[in-house]
């Protein structure tokens, strides 16, 4: 008669051996065509980010010369293309960190079946051990038929006991691993959740721009002469203003009070939006972008894509909202971070906060644009020593105005 250990020992191993087999088999053939989706969106997103990047240098090279109808129809039309581009891109994107979150789904549960699996063996193994060890010898010796049963039977508690430690080392590294996966799925669910934003300023920035288009049809009704006639008004009033602006707040500079604004520390503020600088702060012979309408620029110029996500710096309260056409910092916003620092943010194509919100650090308060007086998209970040800030009514607008620090005394 075979020994009764040998019998459940039998069973429970070949139990194991079907668990692990249906439970890998299923979800293995699962992720692997999870995978060859994500490669395939992969190479989507290559072919799109190529042709956004074509049509960026297009509209670099058009930029700043509007100087007919056509050729700022032809701009408005080229950046509506690209954010058509954009738009898909992001949408392939979004499709792609979804497909590596579900695979990552996947991942996780084939680990924690496997970790079950391991446990049922671990908990089947010490049971036939513990049968094992609750009998006396000589019953041992009694139960098999022969010397050789019993060395055999000896044999293989011996090894099941080793291989309870090989299951618990294993069990030690699947849950390893099952942390690692579940970092990595919480990771693509924060780029996820970046994406549907970017995705979000996209679609409001391109309604803008097709406004934009619509309104300059409309006012130029379709005619160059009308057309050359409000560019040259428009240059020459944002000339005007530029110059106003750069008066008052040389003046305000002077009026900071150092006791009211905090030393210069890093890490105060955050980047509102990438940390590209494409125009420092100070006087203009030193920023890069000499031009005989103002000589000394209040503020930095990141870089930022029409329809980019833009963030509060630091908590506060939004203290102003405003647009201001064409002119200055066009659709602009200011929040009183009620440490001494006010901060300005220009050039929106869409705003997203209202006077007297509260938001916090990283928020996203709108979304980077073309409007006001620039000559390409951007955003045109300025700190005040909020003792000295003040929102003041103007023709075309509010001005937001104040004596300005350098920012980088304060961004991390």
């Amino acid at each position: 008669m075979r020994n009764h250990l040998f019998q459940i020992a039998i069973i429970f191993s070949i139990f194991t051996l079907i668990s692990v087999l249906f439970a890998g088999s299923g979800q293995a053939g699962l992720i692997e065509d999870m995978q060859t989706q994500i490669q395939n969106r992969q190479a989507q997103i290559k072919q799109l980010e190529e042709q956004v990047a074509k049509l960026q240098g297009a509209i670099k090279n058009n930029q700043g010369q509007q100087s007919t109808l056509k050729k700022q129809i032809t701009l408005l039309d080229s950046q509506i293309n690209q954010l058509e581009f954009e738009i898909k891109l992001t949408r392939a994107q979004i499709s792609k960190a979804n497909l590596e979150i579900e695979s990552l789904n996947n991942e996780i549960q084939t680990k924690e079946d496997e970790i079950v699996v391991n446990k049922n063996y671990l908990t089947n193994a010490v049971r036939v051990i513990n049968e094992y060890d609750q009998k006396a010898p000589v019953e041992i010796i009694l139960e098999n038929d022969s010397f050789s049963d019993l060395l055999n039977q000896l044999e293989y508690v011996e090894n099941l006991q080793g291989s309870i430690q090989e299951k618990l080392a294993g069990i030690k590294t699947l849950k390893i691993q099952l942390s690692d996966a579940a970092e990595q799925q919480q990771a693509y669910k924060n780029n996820l959740e970046l994406l549907n934003e970017q995705l979000t300023g996209k679609n409001l920035a391109l309604n803008s721009q097709e406004e934009d288009k619509q309104d300059l049809l409309v006012t130029t009704k379709n005619q160059e002469r009308k057309y050359q006639s409000q560019l040259q008004t428009v240059q020459q009033q944002q000339k005007e203003i530029e110059k106003e602006i750069y008066t008052l707040e040389d003046r305000l500079r002077m009026t900071i009070d150092p006791n009211s604004i905090p030393p210069a520390q890093k890490g105060i503020l955050n980047w509102p939006v990438n940390n590209v600088i494409t125009q420092t702060y100070g006087p203009t012979s030193q920023t890069g972008f000499v031009n005989d309408v103002y000589s000394f620029h209040n503020g930095i110029d990141l870089r930022a894509a029409i329809g980019t996500p833009i963030r509060a710096a630091a908590d506060g309260i939004i203290s102003g909202v405003g647009d201001d056409g064409k002119y200055a910092y066009g659709k602009w916003i200011t929040i009183n971070h009620q440490n001494g620092l006010t901060t300005l943010y220009g050039h929106f194509s869409v705003q997203k906060v209202s006077v007297g919100k509260q938001v916090k650090r990283g928020e996203i308060i709108g979304y980077s644009g073309n409007t006001g007086f620039t000559t390409g998209p951007h955003l045109h970040f300025t700190v005040y020593a909020t003792n000295t800030f003040r929102i003041e009514s103007r023709w075309y607008g509010l001005l937001p105005a104040g004596g300005s620090i350098n920012p980088l005394n304060y961004l991390e």
